[in-house]
């Protein structure tokens, strides 16, 4: 009898699924495997390049998953710009892109990237950097050898096409960018960012909670912190001392009981009394 493949031991059981009950759908839309969140996080190629492209004998398919590194134009929803940015995170458990340069400011401060659906992108550049990649160009172009030299003239006709239609692009440093000198008068703080401003406040030994013009006050001296008043304070308690009973010129009025205490216990004087007393005992007007 021959052995059923069915159900061997070596036998990889493929079950798929299509049902028309919106709770298998959404079952199936949340525990996803990676490879199919892959794909669902794809986005549409710029016609334009496509076109440009194929009158140069290069085939591109219409649309491909998005990867960290492509150039990208958000064409919908918040954040609709007519600049290309580059992808800085993809998050494939929920789904969403993270693009550079696209944040938002939380209550206390902090600067966060707002995700964004793949739906909303355009690639105008992408990345051919991951030979597995590029199996994608093999697909629709089985006649062209994907050699270094000729994926750099692809490269570099995407970067003239990009520059034809959008401008030359800037690329941000962020690895470069370093806390300015906040002891020199010409730091702009203003276009400073919420984090760097926070280091420049730790470093002086300030605090860092508040809004961001808060802490541009609070760096540029406008604003006296909690701390420097306290220090103040300390310093002019230890700086007082006691003066000199026997100048005619000590001002008993001015003084604190404590000090009229220390003072009369000097002169083997009674202590007891309220400061009236105390200052006429001082002064000689009573015992």
């Amino acid at each position: 009898m021959a052995p059923d493949r069915r159900r061997g031991d070596n036998y990889c059981m493929r079950i798929i699924m299509s049902s028309k009950q919106p709770r298998k759908q959404r079952l199936a839309h949340y525990t996803a495997p990676n490879h199919r969140r892959h794909r669902e996080m794809s986005a549409p190629i710029d016609r334009g390049l496509r076109k440009r492209q194929l009158s140069r004998g290069f085939m591109y398919p219409r649309a491909i998953p998005v990867r960290k590194g492509d150039r990208v134009m958000i064409v919908r929803g918040e954040g609709k710009t007519g600049s290309a940015s580059k992808i800085a995170k993809i998050d494939r458990k929920a789904r969403k892109v993270y693009v550079e340069g696209f944040t938002y400011f939380k209550s206390d401060g902090t600067e966060l990237q707002r995700p964004i659906d793949a739906s909303n992108l355009v690639i105008i550049n992408p990345d051919w950097s991951d030979v597995r990649r590029r199996k994608l160009l093999n697909r629709v172009n089985e006649s062209i050898e994907w050699t270094d030299e000729v994926v750099s003239e692809l490269e570099a006709a995407e970067d003239e096409y990009e520059i034809e239609t959008l401008g030359p692009f800037e690329e941000t440093e962020e690895e470069g960018e370093e806390t300015p000198d906040e002891g020199s008068d010409e730091v702009d703080y203003d276009s400073m960012t919420v984090p760097l401003l926070k280091e420049a406040l730790k470093e002086q030994g300030l605090p860092v909670s508040g809004k961001k013009a808060e802490l541009i006050e609070r760096l540029k001296g406008e604003t006296l912190s909690p701390i420097e008043e306290t220090e103040e304070d300390t310093s002019e308690e230890e700086g007082e001392e006691t003066p000199d009973e026997g100048s005619d010129e000590v001002d008993y009025d001015s003084m604190t009981v404590p000090l009229l205490k220390e003072a009369l216990k000097e002169q083997g004087l009674p202590i007891g009394g309220k400061k009236a007393e105390l200052i006429e005992r001082l002064k000689g007007g009573g015992k």
